[in-house]
């Protein structure tokens, strides 16, 4: 049986988190069409036993955060909040690099307030290939609020297994967090070293911004053959690469959530991961 919590910044959570990117408008830029039913969907994967929460205040951007706070704040002690700095939004919906120390100072006091807390559990280094900074100068400034007491652990985002391993010389990483899912085969050197050191990996966009379980996805018919969601089984492959995944779908409708949290129970068959393997997900 597969391990349904991990450990992340000493806090012990379920594997299949909640990313707040889709609490924010199309893009993740401005409110959403009806914020109260997202707050909603928040309390309620709280109150089904989500206890990893990723969010940034780029998200919106503050959007995403504000209504994170309206939702749960105060926050219950067992629930990690995880965020992101080292990037700012564009115009178009894009992100570029914002990773100079001054702007990774400036982006953690915006978290803190956002938020309604005094100090940040897991704040990730996020690179962007745009940048000009060193990354361990971006990373040695999240380093240096750790130090100031304003942030209790350090983790990367976005991250080669050059920057991962260049990341550790500076402060102990606690959580990596890069992209991973079906049809992409980029990055597993990254899930191996932090296997192998123990570190948590968080799996963002592992639905694909929703292409894997669209009406055109091949998954649809492995997952009505199995008689689960899409999102079950997309998420559930995930998990069985590693002890310490995690996965951290956004959801701004209950229907997804159930089907996101669906992947901590769901078992793949050594027949439905061959059949797996077989897709074109590209």
């Amino acid at each position: 049986m597969r391990n349904t919590t991990i450990t992340i910044a000493g806090y012990e959570v379920g594997r299949v988190g909640y990313g707040t990117m889709q609490l924010s408008g199309p893009k993740a830029l401005g409110s959403p069409v009806d914020p109260e039913a997202c707050k909603d969907v928040v309390r309620s994967a709280v109150a089904q036993g989500v206890r990893l929460i990723d969010t940034s205040a780029y998200y919106g951007p503050e959007i995403a955060n504000r209504l994170l706070a309206e939702a749960l704040a105060p926050y219950p002690d067992e629930v990690l909040i995880a965020t992101k700095v080292g990037a700012r939004r564009t115009p178009d919906g894009g992100f570029t690099a914002d990773a100079t120390p001054e702007a990774i100072r400036g982006a953690v006091h915006d978290n803190l307030r956002q938020l309604r807390i005094d100090r940040l559990s897991l704040v990730h280094a996020r690179y962007m290939p745009d940048s000009t900074i060193p990354f361990e100068d971006t990373v040695g400034a999240l380093a240096d609020l750790k130090d100031e007491g304003l942030v209790a652990h350090v983790g990367v985002s976005n991250v080669s297994l050059d920057l991962f391993e260049r990341a550790q010389t500076v402060t102990p990483i606690a959580s990596v967090e890069n992209e991973f899912r079906l049809g992409l085969d980029a990055g597993r050197d990254v899930l191996d070293a932090a296997t192998q050191l123990g570190i948590a990996y968080l799996a963002f966009r592992p639905l694909g911004n929703g292409l894997l379980v669209g009406p055109g996805s091949p998954l649809q018919a492995v997952a009505r053959a199995a008689g689960v969601s899409p999102a079950t089984i997309a998420l559930a492959w995930i998990l069985d690469h590693s002890p310490t995944m995690a996965v951290i779908p956004g959801s701004s409708q209950p229907e997804h959530l159930a089907a996101n949290l669906a992947a901590l129970s769901f078992e793949l068959t050594d027949e439905l991961r061959t059949e797996l393997a077989r897709l074109d997900l590209s």
